[in-house]
């Protein structure tokens, strides 16, 4: 004899909001690991589990506040892989009361591991936004801090959400945190070679915006680029060349003044 799905859902409900942080967060990895592999399809069950029975998403706010700080990171992976697929989670990110800034606030959080499955969860929902694009204006002065972090997991979400964030009309928020010239420092700068290729793929995204190709002219980004993309090809030859050289001499060809938009 199967159980219901609603009596499923009323025992993952139990099981996720007790009082054993040891099991909420491993049934948090197994939920995640869910959306990961299953079709969009099978994942109402998940939803309707966050959202709760009068769907105020009570359970999924409780989680995001959770005291413990795996239970949160892995609450903000969940969110992460379910918005690549649920436009309803976006809906309620836009519709439900506080549920936005609990998200932005994971940005800011004591623990680098709560950070990063929030930065992740923040570029997936910033991805294709549509009607939740101007409320993630919000999110671009945390992002852009981000930029400075000490992990690079961290660093390389911040620079993929601003880069997704480019296409949804936040051209002018974007230059009020000095995101592309932040984005040019770290396409040149960072230690770490896939923040730098992060960086040159959100640049290539956000020169579409006629304001952003005019700002990233005027930092002479061509040249610095240039310089870049010299100091990949003086490498020994013995050495792997870098996969973000591709990136770095498309962006160079996609600032000249032939490619203006």
């Amino acid at each position: 004899m199967s159980a219901s799905p609603s009596t499923v859902i009323l025992f993952l409900s139990v099981a996720l909001l007790g009082n054993q942080p040891l099991l909420t967060s491993d049934l948090l990895s197994l939920l995640a690991h869910t959306a990961r592999v299953l079709s969009p399809s099978h994942l109402f069950f998940i939803q309707e589990l966050l959202a709760g029975a009068d769907e105020s998403y009570r359970p999924l706010r409780s989680l995001l506040g959770h005291p413990e700080n795996s239970v949160r990171a892995r609450t903000y992976g969940l969110l992460g892989h379910l918005l690549q697929h649920s436009m309803a989670l976006r809906g309620a990110l836009q519709s439900q009361a506080g549920l936005l800034n609990l998200l932005l606030l994971g940005l800011g959080d004591k623990d680098p591991a709560v950070r990063r499955s929030a930065s992740f969860a923040l570029g997936n929902a910033a991805y294709q936004a549509g009607p939740l694009g101007p409320a993630l204006a919000a999110a671009v002065p945390s992002l852009t801090q981000l930029l400075g972090d000490p992990q690079a997991g961290i660093r390389r979400n911040a620079v993929s959400a601003l880069g997704n964030l480019g296409p949804e009309g936040l051209g002018e928020e974007l230059l009020q945190c000095q995101v592309p010239q932040r984005l040019l420092e770290v396409a040149c700068g960072d230690p770490q070679p896939t923040v730098k290729q992060a960086a040159l793929i959100a640049l290539r995204s956000l020169r579409q915006e006629p304001c952003i190709h005019q700002v990233l002219v005027s930092l002479g980004a061509s040249e610095k680029l240039a310089l870049l993309s010299l100091g990949n090809q003086l490498l020994p030859h013995s050495s792997p060349r870098p996969t973000s050289a591709k990136h770095c001499r498309k962006l160079i060809h996609l600032l000249r003044p032939t490619h203006s938009t």
